[in-house]
């Protein structure tokens, strides 16, 4: 029933034709943000993220841009040898303008395939809300895992400023 009051009230809020320009937020209400693009792979951890709890970055310049992508592996993890190039879309490095735009990532440690989700991203007069979700491992919980390596999901969406509050 929660989740169905939710549902109601996204529709309310957001109309059900989609937006051409991110909805702004109202006095006392919050509005869901347009996201742009969408990019999901594997990513070599940091030791920091190495512990069982998921975290997340946000990405406001290209040389944090330049950064993160320097993280993700060239190679597809495999046991062909020698392994082939990576396919991950964020190596080709598609240009963003970060005058207008941002990057949120949500980085996923515990699991190098089952990737992350956003559920919603929402704005209004303190900042942004971002709820994420991290899908069940499955039968993957039995394949072998590199060490190192996790998952991400980054999505691309208009620039804030103001605070981020990510909620899992």
């Amino acid at each position: 029933m929660k989740a169905l009051t939710t549902l109601f009230a996204g529709i309310m809020l957001t109309g059900c034709r989609p937006a051409k320009e991110p909805l702004e937020a109202r006095a006392g209400t919050a509005a869901k943000l347009q996201v742009i693009a969408s990019y999901e792979g594997r990513l070599t951890l940091d030791p920091n993220e190495q512990s069982p709890k998921p975290s997340e970055l946000i990405i406001r310049s290209q040389a944090a841009y330049e950064a993160f992508v320097a993280r993700i592996p060239k190679r597809k993890i495999t046991r062909t040898r020698p392994a082939p190039p990576s396919d991950d879309p964020l190596l080709r490095k598609p240009p963003i303008d970060f005058e207008r735009r941002m990057i949120l990532a949500a980085i996923r440690s515990d699991t190098m395939y089952i990737s992350p989700n956003f559920e919603s991203v929402t704005a209004d007069q303190k900042g942004l809300s971002v709820r994420i979700t991290d899908p069940g491992l499955g039968e993957t919980k039995t394949l072998n895992q590199q060490e190192g390596i996790g998952t991400y999901r980054a999505i691309v969406i208009p620039k804030r400023e103001g605070l981020i509050q990510f909620l899992r």
